[in-house]
């Protein structure tokens, strides 16, 4: 008797077989997407990027090709070159899954400020701190950012000084809270990136000053400033 027979002779056999073997299949696809997720996360990095008198050799020259503002396969042959470093930043944002959490003292780099944008268009939750003052400085970009809808928070009432530099992408916790958010079933592929370091994202800090900025893929790094983030963030008012 072959298989076929035995399905007609015995119909409920034939609809548990059916039954196990879609689930057999199921199981097999979210494993085999898994897998492949798994192997598709973010390219970890571990890097100190310097800001010195060195990178504005070349900045004048780029200027003057209209490269001023750095393209995604930027190229000079100057190790120090500011545009390169600053670009390092713009594809990691560029990369941005789900988060980003900003912690910012001055921002004025309209590099920066492009990529967050193309973050917001791709869907990417973005939040801000920044202190009282610099928020409204000259060229700030912190308060334009607030008009496109970015939340932004800070010590807004008081005199304290909040002269942080750091962003987290896609720090674990955050991620967490937007997928419980979103009941999302298939999650991107995500890893956790710490930008932090002693430049302001300015003109100065990445052309005129001595800075450095390190950006890594460590997770234990990445969670303790995404918690102290996530302190500021519930501890200071929302600006009005």
């Amino acid at each position: 008797m072959n298989i076929f027979a035995i399905f007609e002779s015995h119909p409920i056999v034939a609809t548990v077989t059916v039954f196990a073997s879609t689930g057999l299949a199921a199981e097999l696809i979210v494993k085999a997407i898994k897998y492949v997720r798994s192997k598709t996360r973010r390219r970890r990095v571990h890097e100190v990027l310097f800001f010195n008198e060195l990178g504005e050799i070349c900045y004048k020259e780029h200027q003057n090709q209209g490269t001023q503002s750095a393209p995604k396969t930027f190229q000079c042959r100057n190790k120090h070159c500011s545009l390169r470093q600053l670009e390092k930043i713009t594809m990691l944002i560029d990369e941005a899954q789900y988060s980003i959490d900003i912690c910012i003292y001055t921002f004025t780099s309209t590099d920066l400020f492009l990529a967050i944008n193309r973050a917001l268009d791709r869907g990417v939750s973005i939040r801000m701190i920044s202190d009282h003052e610099m928020a409204y400085s000259s060229k700030s970009k912190v308060l334009k950012l607030a008009e496109l809808g970015v939340p932004l928070r800070g010590p807004f009432t008081t005199k304290v000084m909040m002269h942080h530099k750091f962003c987290v992408i896609d720090g674990v916790a955050r991620v967490q809270e937007i997928l419980g958010l979103k009941k999302c079933k298939w999650p991107r592929p995500y890893g956790s990136v710490l930008i932090s370091g002693s430049v302001n994202w300015t003109y100065n800090g990445f052309v005129g000053n001595f800075e450095n900025c390190t950006i890594t893929s460590d997770e234990i790094l990445a969670c303790q400033f995404q918690e102290e983030f996530n302190r500021m963030w519930n501890a200071f008012l929302v600006k009005e």
